[in-house]
């Protein structure tokens, strides 16, 4: 007997139906020892049609995360009504998320709440504020890392960008473009991240140390001498200040050519995408000094996009949603219409019942109409 799965991101997906109690436990119990033994993905159990499960459940869902645990292997939950939940939250262990949207976005991205935490004791008063980090490759103690309040600062689209950027509600003289600041850079070894939580964070409280993984640390710390000289072709790289504030055009540019660097020597899917590769180049045509570089970070990210378009069972629900609007705004730049209202057509199938994607389906719509 097994149970229906998916990929989502480095987890493995499993289905538990309408109840899962000691009934399910014996049946799947061979299944799943297999699944532990087979695979070397972490295991999420989708519990959004569960509306039962029992004592007997809670202790061999404990009984599996202390297998995974022997391998540095996680088990997280999500969705199911909130007796479901409560019942799961009762093992302190457990990986636990109300939605689908909130259990993607923390494996792709940096959890919310840590991020506010971040900001809270980072240093300044304002609504973008510094942090005092340690590169996690080479112990540089002195990197510059950047956060804003993402209370004030929201993700927004303007006509002329194909990411939304973040952007306070009202105008605000003293606003910055975030996307500047996004990604943080070693001066000494020039590793780069979007993610705060992969360098150590020194605050006057305590540190909070890196969570990047010791096999990718390994595989970016090999590739230093590459970085490096990618990085010493652009004027200034040399200089300590190079990436701090105020960040020029230049700075921002080799920021993330840095991180899609990165991203790329990473040692395998467990930590990045293709859909980080996109965004940097995107970023990459907005600070691009030269026309010619434009064009190529264009069909860089075009062809990541339909590496994504050809691989969708190893995306999220919603950087699936985003990558369409992506590929649908390139595409109307190149007057391919045809395409663009295929891919839409896609989208809107897919997503159109999934209340955190209608906003990017509103976007799509007002690309093809604009």
């Amino acid at each position: 007997m097994f149970l229906p799965r998916k990929v989502r991101g480095h987890y493995l997906c499993y289905d538990l139906g309408t109840e899962f109690t000691s009934a399910q436990a014996l049946k799947y119990k061979s299944f799943l020892m297999d699944e532990i033994k087979d695979s070397r993905l972490d295991m999420a159990f989708d519990l959004s049609s569960t509306e039962r499960i029992d004592g007997t459940a809670v202790m061999f869902f404990k009984n599996i995360h202390e297998q995974l645990s022997k391998e540095n292997r996680k088990v997280a939950f999500f969705g199911g009504t909130q007796d479901v939940l409560d019942q799961l939250k009762s093992v302190n262990t457990f990986q636990i998320y109300p939605t689908v949207t909130d259990f993607e976005r923390d494996f792709h991205e940096i959890n919310i709440e840590l991020n506010k935490t971040f900001f809270r004791l980072s240093e300044g008063k304002g609504h973008f504020r510094t942090l005092k980090m340690i590169c996690p490759l080479c112990s540089f103690d002195n990197v510059s890392g950047f956060i804003v309040d993402e209370n004030y600062y929201k993700p927004r689209w303007r006509d002329d960008e194909i990411v939304p950027v973040f952007e306070p509600d009202e105008p605000d003289a003293n606003a910055v473009d975030f996307s500047c600041y996004q990604v943080s850079v070693c001066p000494k070894c020039f590793y780069a991240s979007t993610r705060l939580d992969w360098f150590t964070i020194v605050f006057p409280e305590g540190r909070f140390e890196s969570h990047l993984t010791q096999e990718n640390r390994a595989k970016l710390s090999n590739a230093v001498a590459l970085r490096r000289s990618l990085a010493m072709n652009y004027s200034g790289t040399n200089e300590e200040a190079f990436f701090r504030i105020p960040r020029e055009k230049g700075a921002s540019y080799v920021s993330w050519l840095l991180n899609e660097f990165n991203l790329k020597h990473m040692s395998d899917q467990r930590t990045t995408d293709g859909f980080d590769v996109v965004v940097s180049n995107f970023m990459m045509c907005k600070f691009a000094l030269k026309e010619i570089s434009i064009d190529e970070h264009m069909y860089t990210a075009l062809a990541w996009l339909y590496g994504i378009m050809d691989n969708k069972e190893n995306y999220s629900t919603l950087r699936l949603a985003k990558a369409y609007v992506y590929l649908i705004s390139v595409l109307l730049s190149q007057d391919k219409t045809g395409d663009a209202r295929k891919f839409y057509r896609e989208m809107e199938k897919s997503f159109k019942d999934i209340e955190d994607c209608k906003y990017l389906i509103n976007r799509a719509q007002h690309l093809l109409v604009s």
